[in-house]
């Protein structure tokens, strides 16, 4: 797999000055839940980088409740903790899910060697691997250069372009119920976007967090063309962050719409369908 490592590989490499390890464990109900569980106990050498706080801008009239971030800002944060742009970057959290987001927004910024941990920190807790609850100490060396790759990025101007071309699929990435209008915990509009189709990602993961062989996940994605761009979204960039990674992993051309439904209901104008 070239988006994923498995915890062996981490274990093995988890010394090297070149290989930097990101806790992404973020609470989607719970702000302070990443912090505290990183506080608790982490991969050892891990970093910590929080999901509102570093890897999403501030929430504006427009661009969603967790647009992408300052680049900037976040660069002098990653060059302070060492990173270059060649540096081995393994994100994981709890479940293979919010990682998912901060590999996105790193291969945004130009990172190649940006890899997603397979299982999370629930597999490297059950084969007993090395735990810490200490910060380790920023490397010498960190040169940033950021480039952003546009053509995983999408705004919302491009979505609505491309829901006028039959060659461009949007995929929903939120559990069915929120999908359909009958469930929506977050926001003030039920539905999804006029014409999107709908795969949670839930659905491309073991129930131990893994992710599924890629077998099961070519046939879970089998209702788009291959030659299809696909944009995938959910409520905030998170959900839709990993169908992207899985896409991406599977050599579908994918874009994330980062601003999602909390982007798209901020305009008025803008409707949701139910189904």
């Amino acid at each position: 797999m070239r988006n994923f490592v498995d915890c062996a590989w981490v274990e093995k490499h988890m010394d090297d000055e070149e290989l930097f390890i990101i806790d992404c464990r973020f609470g989607l109900f719970d702000a302070s839940y990443g912090k505290g569980a990183y506080a608790k106990g982490h991969i050892k050498n891990a970093f910590y980088l929080d999901i509102n706080e570093d890897l999403s801008g501030a929430q504006k009239a427009h661009g969603g409740a967790r647009p992408v971030p300052e680049l900037s800002i976040l660069g002098k944060k990653l060059e302070k903790m060492g990173l270059r742009m060649d540096s081995q970057i393994v994100c994981y959290d709890d479940r293979t899910y919010s990682s998912a987001r901060g590999w996105w927004q790193l291969k945004n910024m130009g990172f190649e060697n940006v890899y997603i941990l397979n299982g999370g920190y629930e597999a490297w807790k059950q084969l007993g691997l090395p735990i810490s609850k200490e910060c380790p100490e920023a490397r010498q060396g960190g040169s940033i250069k950021i480039e952003q790759f546009h053509d995983i990025y999408c705004d919302i101007e491009y979505v609505k372009k491309a829901m006028l071309n039959s060659n461009i699929v949007l995929l929903d990435s939120r559990e069915h119920r929120r999908y359909t209008g009958e469930y929506e915990p977050l926001y003030s509009k039920n539905g999804h976007i006029p014409g999107a189709m709908n795969l949670h990602w839930q659905k491309n993961v073991k129930d131990d967090g893994r992710l599924k062989e890629r077998s099961m996940l070519e046939k879970n994605f089998s209702f788009v063309n291959s030659k299809m761009e696909i944009i995938t979204y959910c409520g905030s960039g998170i959900d839709g962050a990993l169908n992207f990674v899985i896409l991406d992993e599977l050599g579908y051309k994918v874009r994330l719409y980062v601003g999602s439904i909390s982007d798209w209901i901020s305009y008025e104008e803008n409707i949701l369908e139910c189904v």
